[in-house]
């Protein structure tokens, strides 16, 4: 067995260091027992040298290998191992639980073991037995057992499980004829109940209601299939769906997870419900294909590194019909609202970074770029030589294809209609590339020049053009310096003016009007806005300077003692000078300002803004701002404005929340009244269609073990302005979730 040490309070050290010493000089003359392996101490010791047995009486203690013994009579047998303990016992097993009662028999030697009534702890779990037997192999078999992580008396328990269950070490419990019990009522029945201590298994029920759905009760049990032998190991988990909507039926899933270690991770998941009384607006929505009854969702994913250079990604998505993921699915259709499909292998070296992936969408009713396949390689920013140089490059080179989805009462408002050349495919070869010259003149001025070029090929154009090329060239540089000044006690001022100069023709050998287009590499760009620096790869014709200034104001926080950013302000102005391109007008084309300001600890303001100064409108604004008023209360909002026209290439997304031309103002706030009760409000207001688009909240009680949460969201209905009519949605629900995960369910539908 192997040593441990234990370190106990100050008097009890002096106490059993002194006794110790008494033990062992008894146990000395006792020699079937090994003093190096096994520590001792007590008020009284007791050897019986015809019978092997050793009593210690009163704080009695014995520590050997994984185990250590606290009680106040311990009587060990010194050839086989055996001990028994009575009177406050308690057993600590290094890396797994403790044990308290007033009974219990333990092998020092094989660790099996068996205990009367008493209790468990083991993480964050509590777990109460009539009976505990240990098996040499580590399980702990337990009868007449109740487990829960309520901290609070037993008798009082909010929630907890009963059955006969088995434990293994630090890792997992099983419980057989299972009953849950919530504030000490019965509530359900389980033949078998799984549960990793750390991979949050077990069941999870969440009732509510919408306008849509009428009540629901979505149910989810995940459990373990498979779990490796072998520390960190291979591990495969499920989970299953059994949800009831009274107004939509029956729908039922199951998804398997995996956790192949070096050969990677993923999930296959399939949802099935029989969509009893569809919402008549779907079929108004559905403007690719009908739907039917039956809907469902089918998902793969896997990613796993091939070696510790190279990776491989796989992502597909099929769906019944266009609006399934937002019909069921509300969270993800808005995190993805067209599924990306697509599997893809990488290679990176600490120079490039080269692939090959084939993608597209895989439903009908999606539009989207097919890849078959594409490979890419790219040269990250290196030196060449000794030179000073510094280059770097983009390729790609496929066979792509557009597909646009068969559009039966098209709209231009919600989707971008391309005529009849809808379809179309070419061989494109796509290639950049970029020298720069960094100079630093002492450590007040930085100037970069630079040179690229991109070239494009096309095998085939619109209106049976072939080879068409495109190339583009890209000269300039950027001056910029830097300069420090204390402007009062504590306070410095940081001012980094800048400019860019940039000569960026793009010309055609071939008819423009012809250019297909598959992805942003395509579009011939007039501007790209500066702060997200999008442009640095797509070509555009560019002839102009782009000066700004960016103001730093920094002080030292009294808390922290470190720097910290009072105000972060960039501003800066596009000028376009007269050109051979297609843009034959001069003066400011953009100006933008981006700042950040964080005048206390408890608040933040950030904004981006850009002015499109020749359209006379606002291209792009985003503002938000977070204040945390006291400990227990917090507010924030914003305003998002987003002019797609000059951003974005067509829209060929569904519903409202993937437009890209919007404008919304959104607010709210958090107030935690106590340790228990905390509730919050939040509203956004759709200023396109000057409607309220969301109005909601949550009312939140934290017992000390439990978290209930009710939810509520209002979808108040209004005409848009293309005509058709939104329906008024409403959405109730209640959460629950063990406060020792420290997170809320992950339902899909749950995360608004």
């Amino acid at each position: 067995m192997k040593r441990i040490v234990m370190v106990l309070g100050v008097m009890s050290v002096l106490v059993a260091q002194a006794l110790s010493v008494s033990n062992n000089e008894k146990l000395a003359n006792f020699a079937k027992i090994n003093l190096s392996e096994v520590q001792t101490s007590s008020d009284k010791l007791d050897v019986d040298q015809k019978t092997g047995w050793i009593t210690m009486s009163g704080n009695a203690i014995v520590k050997s290998g994984l185990f250590e013994l606290h009680a106040d009579k311990i009587r060990i047998h010194s050839e086989s191992g055996d001990a028994q303990a009575s009177g406050n016992v308690t057993l600590q097993q290094s890396g797994f639980a403790s044990w308290s009662g007033d009974y219990i028999e333990v092998n020092f030697k094989t660790g099996a073991g068996l205990a009367t009534a008493g209790e468990f702890r083991c993480k964050d779990f509590r777990i109460r037995a009539s009976e505990v037997t240990r098996t040499e192999d580590g399980y702990y078999d337990a009868k007449h057992l109740r487990i829960t992580t309520c901290t609070n008396d037993v008798d009082h328990w909010h929630w907890c499980m009963s059955g006969h269950g088995r434990f293994k070490d630090n890792e997992s419990a099983e419980i057989w004829s299972a009953v849950p019990y919530l504030f000490g009522v019965p509530f359900a029945y389980l033949p078998y109940w799984y549960r990793d201590l750390d991979a949050g298994y077990g069941l999870r029920s969440v009732p509510g209601y919408t306008s849509r759905w009428g009540g629901f009760l979505l149910n989810t049990y995940k459990y373990n299939l498979y779990s490796s032998p072998y520390a960190a190991g291979s591990k495969l988990d499920a989970e299953t769906q059994v949800d009831y909507r009274t107004s939509r039926g029956v729908g039922v899933g199951e998804t398997f997870s995996w956790d192949l270690k070096e050969r990677g991770q993923g999930s296959i998941s399939a949802y099935y419900a029989y969509d009893q009384d569809k919402p008549d607006d779907l079929e108004n929505r559905n403007w690719y294909s009908p739907i039917h009854n039956d809907r469902y969702a089918f998902t793969l994913k896997h990613e796993a590194d091939l070696s510790p250079r190279d990776q491989f990604l796989l992502n597909g998505t099929f769906l019944s019909d266009s609006e399934v993921a937002r019909e069921f699915f509300t969270r993800r259709s808005r995190m993805d609202s067209t599924p990306m499909n697509f599997a893809s292998v990488e290679h990176r070296e600490h120079e490039l970074a080269a692939g090959v992936t084939v993608s597209g969408p895989i439903n009908e009713f999606y539009s989207g770029t097919q890849r078959l396949p594409e490979g890419w390689l790219n040269v990250v920013p290196l030196s060449v030589w000794d030179t000073g140089f510094i280059y770097e490059s983009q390729t790609r080179a496929g066979y792509l294809q557009r597909k646009y989805a068969e559009l039966d009462n098209a709209d231009w408002k919600y989707h971008y209609y391309p005529g009849d050349w809808a379809d179309y495919d070419t061989a494109r070869v796509d290639t950049g590339h970029r020298l720069t010259y960094p100079v630093k003149f002492g450590d007040v001025v930085s100037w970069v020049p630079r040179a690229g070029y991109r070239g494009t090929y096309y095998s085939s154009a619109a209106g049976d053009v072939e080879d068409l090329f495109r190339q583009s060239a890209d000269f300039g540089f950027e001056l910029s310096t830097r300069a420090t000044a204390d402007i009062a006690q504590g306070w410095r001022h940081v001012i980094e003016p800048y400019v860019d100069y940039s000569y960026q023709p793009t010309d055609y050998y071939g008819d423009s009007e012809s250019l297909y287009l598959f992805d942003r590499r395509d579009r011939l760009y007039e501007w790209i806005d500066q702060f997200g620096r999008d442009g640095f790869w797509v070509p555009y014709t560019w002839h102009g300077v782009r000066p700004g200034v960016r103001n730093l104001l920094q002080t030292t926080d009294e808390e922290t003692n470190r720097i910290r950013t009072f105000l972060d302000w960039d501003t800066y102005v596009a000028y376009q000078m007269e050109s051979g391109g297609p843009i034959e007008d001069h003066g400011v084309r953009m100006m933008g300002t981006k700042v950040v300001l964080s005048p206390t600890r408890k608040l933040d303001v950030r904004g981006v803004t850009e002015w499109d100064n020749t359209e006379s409108q606002i291209a792009y604004t985003d503002i938000g701002a977070f204040y945390r008023m006291t400990e227990r209360f917090r507010l924030g909002g914003g305003y998002l404005f987003r002019d797609h026209s000059i951003y974005d290439y067509g829209v060929p997304l569904v519903d409202e929340w993937s437009y890209a031309d919007k404008e919304l103002l959104y607010g709210g706030f958090t107030h935690t009244i106590n340790t228990d009760w905390e509730w919050s409000l939040f509203a956004r207001q759709d200023l396109r269609e000057t409607a309220l688009d969301e109005l909601g909240g949550y009312v939140q009680y934290s017992l000390d073990c439990l978290v209930f949460q009710f939810r509520v969201s209002w979808w108040p209905s209004y005409e848009r302005e293309d005509g058709t009519e939104r329906d008024e949605d409403v959405r109730v629900m209640l959460l629950m979730w063990l406060k020792a995960e420290s997170r809320e369910p992950k339902d899909d539908w749950l995360r608004w």
